[in-house]
């Protein structure tokens, strides 16, 4: 319950406002540096505090971030700026690192790599239900009130989240790992750069870091655009939209599903070489519907499910894989791939933001490319990967 509830925390600040979007764009001006700027702090703050948790502790980090959270996103509800949207959505991003790096640094403490890729779909199965909820309760929340009440939503569950972890979360940590009480100044000493490369350097590292940037990347043009087509290019109300977006993430719970079944016959590396077919064939129907008729509703829905059921096996796969040959750096190796993850979905939400609102071909687009990444590093990226790992612990 806990780790989905900090997993959580991230379709809690992206998909909950989607709805509400059009309304901040009517009010505001255009919000995608709201979704963007979150999205950059969110990855860059990870490599602060992932290290940081590798040598204080998950716990105090952990509260740090649900306190920050909170704040940031009752703060969100009362701007009446564009700019002072954008600000405190970055910081609700910072905080927001917190709660995730912790959460995936937490189940390699606890787990094997393949029992943690397990764990961690059990986790984003529950992710998906908050992000399943997400939508629905941002839809209704435009509708009988205001932009504004989704952020007092955002608050209340990070407070929930805080309260959470203070009084059921006990250190992950190894405790045979010492505590640096000068962990601040010591980030950039010779020690810390030598772990950094030694995760960098790992072969499966990354291929899972391309695996979850590629796919995130994917799933972040989808965040940013699904509103406006759906409203504004379709003509959905916003409770369609919401309706829409739930059942996107229902085929995510489902492709969480499939990922367990698949981890007990092969492992991960394989589980993602079976869900890569879902999304290129989800990205070909919408592409190829897109080229005979122009951009459909129904093809656009279809084909999105597919993407997301996709998603639900890429993820725990990824997540895990990335940071499980690292058990004494866990916390930074969730907060590297976290980080280019993030960097990865900023730069496609600067490349698709001039274009929201005019036309489905974009979000098209970025499926098809997204799959097909996908696709390359599935079936080729990942197992020459493990084959290079396989090698280097023969020559050891």
């Amino acid at each position: 319950m806990l780790l989905a509830l900090l997993l959580g925390s991230q379709p809690v600040a992206t998909d909950l406002y989607l709805p509400a979007l059009p309304a901040i764009a009517a009010e505001l001006g255009n919000p995608a540096l709201t979704l963007t700027g979150l999205m950059l702090a969110f990855g860059s703050a990870q490599l602060i505090l992932g290290p940081l948790s590798d040598r204080f502790g998950r716990r105090p980090v952990l509260l740090a971030g649900c306190a920050a959270y909170a704040l940031t996103s009752f703060t969100g509800a009362w701007v009446t700026t564009l700019y002072g949207l954008v600000v405190c959505r970055c910081l609700q991003g910072a905080a927001m690192a917190a709660l995730v790096v912790c959460a995936r640094a937490s189940v390699r403490d606890l787990y094997s790599p393949l029992d943690g890729t397990r764990i961690l779909s059990r986790g984003l199965s529950g992710l998906g239900l908050v992000a399943l909820a997400s939508p629905l309760v941002g839809a209704v929340m435009v509708m009988y009130f205001s932009w504004h009440a989704t952020f007092i939503a955002t608050g209340i569950f990070a407070l929930i989240a805080g309260v959470w972890v203070w009084l059921y979360y006990q250190e992950s940590r190894p405790v045979n790992l010492p505590i640096n009480a000068n962990a601040l100044t010591t980030l950039a000493s010779t020690p810390a750069a030598n772990a950094t490369l030694t995760v960098l350097k790992g072969p499966r590292f990354r291929a899972w870091t391309a695996m979850l940037a590629a796919s995130y990347g994917m799933l972040f043009c989808f965040l940013l655009s699904s509103g406006f087509v759906y409203i504004t290019v379709f003509g959905f109300s916003p409770l369609a939209c919401g309706l829409v977006l739930a059942g996107n993430s229902v085929a995510y719970i489902a492709g969480t599903y499939f990922c367990r079944r698949l981890l007990r016959r092969a492992g991960p590396d394989r589980a993602v070489r079976a869900s890569a077919a879902f999304g290129v064939a989800g990205a070909v129907l919408m592409l190829a519907v897109a080229v005979a008729q122009g951009p459909q509703a129904w093809a656009m829905i279809v084909g999105q499910y597919l993407l997301a059921y996709a998603h639900g096996v890429n993820q725990p796969c990824g997540q895990a894989g990335a940071i499980g040959d690292f058990p004494e750096h866990a916390g930074r190796a969730a907060a590297l791939s976290g980080f280019i993850m993030m960097f990865t979905a900023f730069g496609c939400g600067q490349l698709m933001a001039p274009s929201l609102g005019s036309s489905a071909w974009p979000l098209v687009i970025s499926n098809a490319l997204g799959a097909a990444a996908i696709a390359l590093v599935a079936w080729v990226a990942v197992p020459r990967a493990y084959a290079a790992a396989a090698n280097g612990t023969q020559q050891r």
